[in-house]
């Protein structure tokens, strides 16, 4: 039971959308993190804006891009053989989201970003990706890269009049991907999570390699790993980047699950075990690719 009075509204179009929100409003998406927020009376909004009417739970694919609409849900990216063809790192994140079934059915991909809790899978998956959010403001649309998106927990670059209305993700089908996360439990918020995506040259040689860590600080971090550019992904090339990730952080962050010292231990392994899996991936993808 939500305890405070607010204004309902349902708009149909992202114009309609972009005028109903002010500093006194909240848009509701999936509302895993908004309704619970407001029965707790955490968050007090005059007034609600939901999503769910707008038209933006599609998916598609334009040329070399994957577009997804902000209120797609993780049964959505599960369903979709353009997600599993494009961006299989992707669909094998929303495959091991917390919260089983319910949640896969209602929790929405631009609701997590929204929401830029360190803890979620979704932020870290769609940087690692070089995904760019498209954002719906009163004086129209603007493209931001995901990256940008984020500035500390629970706090975005978003302004208070704007929405996300969808996000465009460049096609990985030759690239190997790892996603690994370490939780509590098979129940837990995930402490720490890597996503990785590896492209190898005909030699063998890392031509592409991209690693982003999600939980370890307050926003998602990338880390530098243009070193294994142009060199074979042997066992000293992962634990050297298990070492520059180690290196490349800053403030570890500290919540309810773990202090930011665990969290740091962690990071070296999680990467580590990432990069590993794309690497292994990448043989599967050629395959595929080839028919065989």
């Amino acid at each position: 039971m939500i305890p405070t009075r607010f204004e309902y509204i349902a708009p149909r179009t992202v114009a309609d959308v972009v005028t109903a929100l002010d500093a006194d409003s909240r848009v509701l998406a999936g509302g895993t993190w908004v309704v619970p927020e407001m029965g707790r009376a955490e968050s007090r909004p005059r007034r609600l804006v939901d999503l769910r009417r707008a038209d933006l739970a599609t998916i598609s694919v334009e040329g070399s891009r994957l577009r997804l609409g902000s209120m797609c849900t993780y049964s959505d990216l599960l369903a979709s053989r353009d997600v599993a063809r494009h961006a299989p790192l992707l669909h094998t994140m929303a495959s091991g989201v917390t919260g089983g079934v319910a949640l896969r059915n209602q929790g929405t991909v631009g609701g997590s970003v929204a929401a830029a809790r360190p803890q979620s899978d979704v932020p870290a998956t769609l940087v690692a990706l070089g995904a760019d959010a498209i954002v719906a403001g009163p004086s129209g649309s603007r493209r931001v890269p995901a990256a940008d998106l984020f500035l500390d927990a629970g706090r975005t670059t978003l302004a208070v009049d704007e929405v996300i209305a969808g996000f465009e993700v460049p096609s990985e089908r030759r690239a190997g991907h790892g996603y690994v996360k370490v939780k509590r439990g098979g129940s837990s918020w995930p402490i720490a999570t890597a996503a990785a995506l590896l492209r190898l040259d005909d030699t063998g040689r890392c031509e592409a390699v991209r690693l982003v860590l999600g939980g370890i600080e307050s926003v998602p971090l990338t880390v530098d790993l243009s070193v294994m550019v142009g060199r074979r992904v042997g066992d000293k090339e992962l634990d050297a980047a298990a070492a520059h990730t180690v290196a490349a952080l800053s403030t570890p962050w500290t919540d309810v699950l773990a202090p930011g010292e665990y969290r740091a231990a962690v990071a070296g392994p999680v990467a580590r075990r990432a990069l590993a899996l794309a690497r292994n991936n990448v043989g599967v993808m050629e395959e595929q690719r080839h028919g065989r």
